[in-house]
């Protein structure tokens, strides 16, 4: 019935013959689009190169040479943010078009170079041992300003993770890359911080209107670290456990006034998942002190895993509505 649709449409006068021609080969199927496909392979051709880069380079350290290396790595990140600076458009808080193809994968080829680069030098020569810490947040600091000039979510991505390994290293002082990895009592404290702060500097950027595209990357780390580190609390520190499931329960209704304002089924499913773990606990705590507590728990199941399938329902079919 699709596929008869521009003809209707153009029997009846609502669109041009020029129109009809357009549409009717998209519709009829005699024109595939593999933008998608085009894109993914070519994210997976940066992957492979870096990857290859590396893989080169250990096998062959000893030919090679260290320094060459290097010197080879630095030549190959120089000529893609040149050709980035070279080929950018101006700076807007709206979604910018650049004037190539190849841009936004020549600019994560030359990032993910300048982190191979970063780690090559400590891996080889350790010159960052009393430095890990302000390594880690200059490359967040850069990889923030690449995202934001270059209006790249990846390269955000990156920022927002590097954002948060500087404090995991500041809170817990470790030598990652020696394998010394020590678990700090309060490590999940500062996560649950820091996921409020991504989370609600994504919906005070989104209110600016600056960059509103980037608005579900905020959210998604946010809400995922803080959920992860409240329930990882929840576990720990079992003796306020009360505590941690009060901030579960006020980070889902918060989730769910996000996830209106970014249509993302995803942010209401971390809610439910984080809610439905926490209530689990809660009654872990409190059943036993009833009689007939294996009842109860078979009631439970039941009730929640029709509440799921009807959270699925409802909610998937609610999120593809227009706004």
């Amino acid at each position: 019935m699709l596929k008869n649709l521009p003809e209707e449409l153009f029997t009846k006068g609502l669109i041009t013959q020029d129109q009809f021609n357009k549409i009717e080969p998209i519709v009829s199927g005699k024109i595939l689009s593999v933008f998608y496909e085009l894109r993914t392979l070519l994210y997976l051709g940066v992957m492979l190169f870096t990857a290859g880069a590396g893989i080169l380079i250990y096998k062959n350290i000893g030919e090679l040479g260290h320094i060459i290396a290097i010197i080879v790595l630095t030549i190959v990140m120089i000529i893609c943010f040149w050709y980035v600076y070279k080929n950018s458009q101006p700076y807007s808080h709206n979604s910018v078009e650049q004037l190539t193809p190849y841009f936004d994968y020549v600019l994560l080829l030359g990032s993910l170079l300048f982190v191979s680069i970063q780690g090559y030098l400590q891996f080889q020569y350790a010159i960052l041992d009393d430095n890990l810490s302000t390594s880690t947040i200059v490359t967040a600091m850069l990889f923030f300003y690449l995202a934001y000039r270059y209006d790249h979510a990846g390269i955000l991505s990156l920022a927002i993770t590097s954002f948060v390994s500087f404090w995991g290293i500041s809170v817990s002082p470790v030598k990652w890359y020696s394998g010394s990895f020590f678990s700090q009592s309060h490590l999940h404290v500062t996560a649950i911080v820091l996921g409020a702060v991504l989370s609600l500097s994504g919906l005070l950027l989104h209110r600016r209107e600056i960059k509103k595209h980037f608005t579900f990357t905020y959210l998604n780390f946010g809400f995922l670290l803080f959920f992860c580190a409240s329930i990882t609390g929840l576990f720990i520190d079992d003796h306020i456990y009360g505590i941690y499931l009060l901030l579960i329960y006020s980070g889902c209704a918060f989730s769910y006034f996000a996830a209106r304002i970014s249509q993302s089924f995803l942010l209401l499913l971390y809610a439910f998942l984080a809610a439905y773990i926490g209530t689990t606990y809660f009654l872990a705590e409190t059943l036993h002190i009833f009689r007939g507590e294996g009842i109860l728990w078979f009631y439970y199941s039941i009730l929640s895993c029709g509440g799921f399938v009807f959270f699925i329902i409802k909610f998937k079919s609610y999120f593809r509505q227009p706004s």
